[in-house]
């Protein structure tokens, strides 16, 4: 049992040129161990995080997206969201800050994720 819990650990890959891609199962405490991440933007002064490898999206883990949005905005960065899960768009409208997020358009059902932009 351990060692499937260790299998889908939420991790951050720093891909370059202010690209990155997160994957994995956004526990409580995966959560808190990203939060003490920074993305550092590219060149363009933004972040293109990729979230298609997030296996199980949590309102932690859309907290996490909120914070790291603050964080490039007080830097002058742009946070853009690639390949979010429907799961994880459901929870940000729930916590109604799917606008804040840029996820205000209706995602199409038959892809089950979405690119979007945030505007920091």
């Amino acid at each position: 049992m351990g060692r499937r819990q260790h299998a889908h650990a939420a991790q951050l890959m720093a891909l370059g040129d202010g690209r990155w891609r997160l994957a994995g199962d956004l526990t409580l405490s995966a959560v808190s161990a990203l939060a003490t991440k920074r993305l550092e933007p590219g060149e363009q002064q933004q972040v293109m995080l990729d979230l298609a490898g997030v296996g199980k999206p949590s309102s932690a883990g859309v907290a996490l997206l909120l914070e790291w949005q603050a964080q490039l905005r007080a830097d002058g960065a742009t946070l853009v969201l690639h390949n979010v899960p429907l799961a994880m768009q459901r929870l940000a409208a729930l916590a109604n800050v799917d606008a804040l997020l840029g996820l205000g358009e209706q995602p199409d059902p038959a892809a089950g994720a979405a690119d979007v932009g945030v505007r920091a």
